[in-house]
């Protein structure tokens, strides 16, 4: 049976592919590859900086990543101190190249693994940190996707014409989600899932990891929309839903960086505000400054980590 489940997830990812693909195909028809590098070039310079300057915050944003779960595991006295350049190393590493490996969940916490075992930081500590460190981004999507259907259902790109207050509706059910987990961190120190007693960090622990999970999201989305050309009636909240649904899309897929997936679902909304070569040029390059960029800084970090390990090892041998 665990045979059969482990390919659940590869097996989701390609009928959601040959799903976009019939949805694509009308929106391609007409579109050449000279067309997409001539979108490309033809992206402003002052955006390009403006976006850069957005993809160094977001970068930042990368390296606290695992703050909340290094408190967490602080807190339960089941890690050491330890200094906050190291927690930024092993947080860009695992959050950057996660994004390219594919699988995400599990990437992410094989190599702060690496990274925190070197460390002395205990096994417990370390589930406590990859534990939170995970459950980051799906708090922030529904907090922000929460908000965004309160504030401005219609922005939502859902399929049917749904009423403003079923969509409203909806928005308060997601919003529920981190509301709960805000109020069960607060008045208790565990709570038994499946059988399995599950610690809970603290209600400050736990707002941390929203604010931080909303600013993460918000700013690599003002990335996007800052590469996008000015299109009547796309705004910031638009782009931001589009890039919501595209990016879970992709986590959810298993694919490597959530290729095709989500750059389909983005293109498929945005093609109701942009031709689709205009679109695509701008998606090729925030997938260059926000996913491949990063990953190859973040490789490069993640050698010379080893390497200095290794040079350590022998130095001391």
């Amino acid at each position: 049976m665990r045979r059969y489940l482990k390919l659940l997830p590869p097996a989701f990812g390609i009928l959601l592919l040959v799903a976009i693909a019939f949805g694509l195909h009308g929106i391609l028809a007409k579109v050449g590859l000279a067309e997409i590098l001539a979108a490309f070039l033809a992206t402003p310079v002052w955006d390009v900086i403006r976006a850069l300057a957005l993809l160094a915050a977001s970068i930042g944003i990368m390296a606290a990543y695992d703050l909340p779960g290094v408190f967490f595991a602080r807190r339960g006295g089941a890690s050491p101190h330890l200094p906050y350049p190291s927690i930024g190393l092993a947080s860009f590493c695992a959050y950057a190249l996660s994004h390219v490996l594919g699988a995400a969940a599990l990437t992410a916490a094989a190599i702060r693994l690496r990274f925190y075992a070197h460390w002395d930081v205990p096994p417990g500590g370390i589930a406590r940190i990859v534990a939170l460190s995970g459950s980051n981004f799906t708090l922030g999507v529904f907090t922000l996707m929460g908000v965004l259907l309160l504030a401005d259902p219609y922005s939502v790109p859902l399929p049917g014409a749904l009423a403003a207050n079923l969509l409203r509706g909806l928005g308060l059910a997601l919003l529920a989600v981190p509301l709960f987990y805000v109020l069960a961190a607060r008045k208790r120190d565990a709570v038994v899932l499946l059988g399995k007693q599950i610690a809970l960090p603290g209600s400050r622990i736990a707002l941390a990891q929203i604010a931080l999970s909303c600013l993460d999201i918000c700013c690599a989305c003002a990335i996007l929309h800052a590469v996008l050309p000015a299109a009547p009636g796309l705004t910031y909240a638009h782009t931001l839903s589009l890039y919501l649904g595209a990016f879970a899309a992709g986590v959810l897929s298993g694919l490597p960086g959530g290729v095709g997936v989500f750059d389909s679902v983005l293109l498929l909304g945005l093609s109701a505000y942009l031709p689709a070569a205009e679109a695509l040029g701008a998606i090729l390059l925030f997938r260059v400054m926000y996913f491949l960029a990063p990953a190859c800084l973040a490789g490069l970090c993640y050698a010379g980590h080893e390497l200095w390990v290794y040079a350590s090892r022998n130095r001391s041998s």
